[in-house]
């Protein structure tokens, strides 16, 4: 394989597999390497031109980052300040590209917070703080938690105390202005850190209470919370928005997404009914009911929505594809065969497809729990492409 071509893949699982020996070596000598870290990062160095494998610039940084972290994450001097400072100092001196110092600069700030020290982590998150936004969530953390708790670290001022906290609401007002994004700056071990979720939520909901206006804390509230998997706080997010901003279209399509995936279909026929009355022109709230009238016992539900897509003019294609889902899914397969023929008749340009759902659901056998889903997983997103839902 020398001087040919390889694979992303085996790179990665090269350099995972030295990830893990090394993060193994700092915590079993987290006080020798403390004592002597410009020659442990020495050895990293040596590490990584010995790999035999070509590392891309950026993932050679990201590495160096991430053993960053795991230092300072069991090291026991990250309370001097001259100490964090020159292993950032060196770390950084490491890498392919110099100027990228924000992650050894964030995973120092992160073990600051972590030991109460958040005036000199707020040091190291000023220059990235509008530019991610779970960082500057900390970096109003930072500054929240000097109001409410107070610190022993030098320039504490308890004369200050509601000055901090007027500055922990200026940095999110400002944040909520500048609207950056999850994760442009938080990769690797700090994006894996469960402890960074607090400070993320704390002020998240303390903006939407000295903020309630804007409602972008709750959209990347929702985006944080389906990205972590945080139910809880996705349910909270959404009382608040329906609430809040009742005309907006988006929170609902959320709480619907959200109980048509824990199976509560009476409950997301409750937000399909409410869509339907706020928003009479759109046709979203009527493919909603399609799609979870699909999965109810009665045929009832399934007709009421199938009229009113008619009313509304709903493409045919999709209806076509709707009703071949709806007898598949009970089990009918000769409707099926029809709707797809008439398709084929109606939509010959699209072919390519309905020849590929008659191969799955009526030519070849198949386990019929897993088609159905597969099948239903398919046409969803052909239509919901179709009526360019959730297209931005």
């Amino acid at each position: 394989m020398a001087g040919g071509f390889i694979p992303e893949i085996v790179v990665s699982n090269r350099l995972d597999k030295a990830k893990i020996e090394i993060f193994s070596f700092i915590e079993t000598n987290a006080e020798a390497i403390d004592e002597n870290f410009p020659s442990f990062f020495g050895k990293i160095a040596t590490i990584l031109e010995r790999a035999n494998v070509p590392i891309p610039d950026q993932v050679h940084d990201e590495f160096i980052d991430a053993v960053v972290y795991q230092v300072f994450n069991v090291s026991k001097r990250a309370g001097d300040p001259r100490f964090v400072s020159r292993v950032c100092d060196i770390a950084c001196g490491l890498k392919r590209k110099k100027e990228r110092k924000a992650g050894a600069h964030l995973a120092a700030a992160v073990k600051l917070m972590k030991i109460g020290m958040p005036i000199a982590a707020a040091a190291y998150l000023r220059p990235y703080w509008k530019h991610d936004a779970a960082v500057g969530c900390w970096y109003a953390y930072c500054h929240y938690i000097l109001y409410k708790e107070g610190s022993a670290e030098p320039g504490y001022s308890a004369a200050e105390r509601w000055n901090y906290l007027k500055s922990a609401r200026q940095y999110m007002d400002e944040l909520g202005q500048l609207r950056p994004g999850l994760q442009r700056l938080v990769r690797g071990e700090l994006e894996q850190d469960s402890w960074l979720a607090e400070p993320f939520w704390v002020m998240i909901f303390l903006a939407t209470e000295w903020l309630p206006d804007n409602r972008w804390f709750l959209q990347i509230g929702l985006a944080r919370a389906k990205q972590d998997r945080n139910d809880v706080a996705l349910v909270k997010m959404l009382q608040i928005a329906l609430v809040r901003f009742p005309d907006d279209i988006s929170f609902y399509q959320e709480a619907y997404h959200l109980k048509f995936e824990q199976g509560d279909l009476g409950d997301a026929l409750s937000f399909i009914r409410d869509m339907l009355e706020k928003f009479p022109d759109d046709l979203e709230p009527v493919y909603y009911g399609l799609r979870t009238a699909l999965y109810l016992p009665r045929d009832a539900e399934y007709n009421e929505f199938r009229a009113l897509a008619e009313e509304r003019k709903m493409p045919g294609h999709v209806l076509h594809l709707i009703d071949y889902v709806y007898a598949v899914l009970r089990g009918r397969q000769g409707q099926a065969a029809l709707c797809l023929d008439e398709f084929q008749r109606k939509y010959p340009s699209m072919n390519y497809y309905s020849d590929l759902l008659r191969f799955i659901t009526i030519d070849a056998p198949a386990c019929p729990d897993g088609t159905n889903r597969a099948v239903f997983t398919s046409v969803d997103h052909f239509c919901k492409r179709m009526l360019r839902i959730g297209e931005a």
